[in-house]
Order: C-alpha cells, then structure tokens, then sequence
C-alpha cells in the first residue's frame, strides 16, 4: 500500500522474485561421477586419468574407491563435457577451463602434456550461499569478529581477502558481499561465475577467452568497463594479473568498500604478490608509490586458511598502518592460534575505526581487547 507520503515511484518498484523457480539445467552424462556430483558434501572431483578418482568431502581428500575402466570410458566423459560447453580440446588445445551448466568449474588436461591419459577436476559451485553467521558456527571465525567485519562492510572499508587454494576465499567473500547495502549497485567480475549476490542491482560480468575470430576479453577491461557503468562497489573474484592496477585505482577512486582475493600463505605475502601483479600492468612507477598507494587504498587483509582437519578458518586480519622507509607496515588486528585453537585479539584499535565513527559506527569500550 502507498500512501501520500510515500515517495517511491510505483512505476520503477521491481517485480517479485519468484525464488522458488528453478532453471531447468541440462547436464552432460557424467557417468561414474553422478554420484559425486550429485553429493553436496563434496567439492572437489579430481581424476587422475584411469588409475583413480580422489575427491574432497567435508574438507577432507579421500579415495572414493572408483575409477574409470578404461580410456575410452573416460574419453567418453571429455566427449560429453565438450558437447555441451563447445569447447576445443585435443592435441592442439591440450588443456582448458570450461563451466559446466550448473556452474561447476572444470579443468582438463590432455595428450600430449599428460602421459596416461585426460586429467579433469572439477570444483563444485556450492548450492548454499553460506553468512557470517553459518561461518560462525562452523567455527571458521568467531561472532565478535563476524560483527566487527560487518561493520566494515556497511562502513565502506576495502578488503583482500587473501588464502591458498581451496582455503574458502570464494565462500568467504560471498559471505561479506551478501552485506552491502540493498541500495548500492554492485558489478562483480569473475572469470568462471562463482559469487551469488542476491542484490536487485547488480550486474554480473564475466571474461571471454580468445577464439579464432573474435579477441579475449580480460578481466582488466571488464574492470576499465565497471568504472563507466556506475557502480558503488566493483567485487573481482580474483586478481591475478595486472587487473590487479585498475582494482586499486577503482578502490581509490570513490568506490570504498570494494573487494577482491588474492592467492597468498600470509597478509604479507598478500601484499607482495598484490605489488608484482601491479607491476605486470606496465606502469612505469616506482616501487615506493605503489606501495603507498597500497597503503592508503586497502584497509584490511583477511587472510583465510584450510587446516589439516579439513576446517577453513579465518587465519589473520592485518591492517596496512603505513611506511617505515620503503617498507609497508603491518599490525596484526586479529589471529587464530593453532596451540589452543582459539581465536584472538591482538588489543590493537585499528586506525579505520576513524573512518567508521565518522561513518555513525562505534564499538563498545575495550571492544578489541
């Protein structure tokens, strides 16, 4: 009901989201992997040729005790993944990354650079888009801390969230993308679609590979694009390459509490390798700027790591305070420790809490004690 005081226009109100609609989503014959497929406790399909079939269920690897009878038998496989994405693979086009239907991403190798045979793994995209609250309980991070990254999500502060493979950066970006604002626009660029954002506007944006009659698109022009189509946040799912440039001049440039991840084994090494990505992009600067430039654009690094349990947590949260000659310096904020297993503060106040006060956001007294 509208009344008169109402200003919203009826005319530009959304229509409803029936979110109980499902897309009907036509899968390639998988054959012996269905039932891994099928299988939501896992995420990861790797099979080694015709020896084996390992797969990563509730974090863990193991050897589901299958594998495929033949070459032909997995031949079949690759023929059934290629007729329905249209992909090449063969001797010419020996490895590739293709995304199947449901949104799984898959990878294969072949002749001639694996010797007994394709290689294909595959990394499940998850059908729960997990909170901060579902991480809480899976222990991954602690509620204090959880409401702590909320307030930097609401309060614009720009994040890398950094990890080694497999360690839940993805999962734990979604997490903190599904905060923003309803009223922010968001774009999110991603090579192969992983980020569900549930956000009315947002626009998803994804890279093309190179074909015989058309050029790549990369995910440095979609992120040169982004800034032409008015966004309040831009979310790259990964920066690998001198993209990693034009995110920092976006983050820098009035698009606070944007994010991205990084592959890296620590906040420091995160930055390191945030440095070097920046320098592929051909600018001629030197290294001292660019590192100043890291430091006042990116507030946090959060650093997420999988355990030899099998548990993905939050491993450290650094912030950048500044430079000590040539060097960043960092202050670790919050860390997990592997000897009790706790999480701790490290009782530093980080220097955003500035930023957030004038943002209308404040933390009880001893808050990061």
């Amino acid at each position: 009901m509208i009344n008169d005081d109402d200003k919203t226009d009826p005319g530009i109100t959304p229509p409803p989201i029936d979110r109980q609609r499902k897309k009907e989503i036509k899968m390639p014959d998988m054959g012996i992997l269905k039932p891994f497929m099928e299988d939501e406790s896992i995420t990861d399909i790797m099979v080694n040729d015709t020896r084996n079939i390992m797969v990563e269920k509730n974090g863990k690897l193991m050897y589901p005790g299958v594998a495929f009878l033949s070459i032909e038998d997995l031949n079949k496989l690759v023929r059934n993944i290629l007729d329905i994405t249209g992909r090449l693979f063969g001797y010419d086009h020996p490895y590739l990354d293709v995304m199947l239907p449901d949104g799984s991403r898959v990878n294969m190798v072949g002749t001639p650079l694996t010797i007994d045979g394709p290689c294909i793994t595959i990394r499940k995209l998850p059908h729960r888009r997990f909170t901060l609250d579902d991480l809480v309980r899976f222990n991954s991070l602690e509620k204090k801390l959880a409401y702590f990254l909320s307030t930097a999500v609401t309060g614009r502060l720009n994040m890398l969230i950094s990890g080694g493979t497999g360690s839940g950066k993805t999962t734990f970006l979604n997490a903190l993308a599904s905060l923003i604002p309803a009223d922010e626009r968001i774009v999110t660029i991603e090579d192969t679609p992983e980020l569900v954002i549930q956000h009315l506007n947002n626009v998803r944006l994804q890279t093309k590979p190179q074909t015989p009659s058309s050029a790549a698109v990369t995910t440095r022009d979609l992120v040169a694009n982004a800034l032409r189509m008015r966004p309040d946040r831009i979310i790259v799912g990964e920066c690998r390459r001198s993209e990693a440039f034009d995110m920092l001049q976006a983050m820098n440039t009035g698009h606070d509490g944007s994010m991205t991840t990084i592959h890296a084994n620590s906040p420091r090494d995160a930055l390191s390798r945030l440095e070097t990505l920046i320098m592929l992009a051909g600018i001629d600067m030197p290294l001292k700027p660019v590192r100043q430039q890291i430091v006042s654009t990116i507030d946090f690094i959060i650093h997420v790591k999988r355990y030899r349990d099998g548990a993905r947590r939050v491993a450290a949260i650094s912030e950048a305070t500044g430079m000590e000659g040539e060097m960043i310096t960092l202050q670790d904020i919050f860390s997990f420790d592997t000897v009790s297993g706790q999480f701790k503060w490290s009782g530093l106040v980080p220097k955003c809490t500035e930023d957030l006060e004038e943002a209308g956001i404040s933390f009880p007294k001893n808050f990061f004690s």
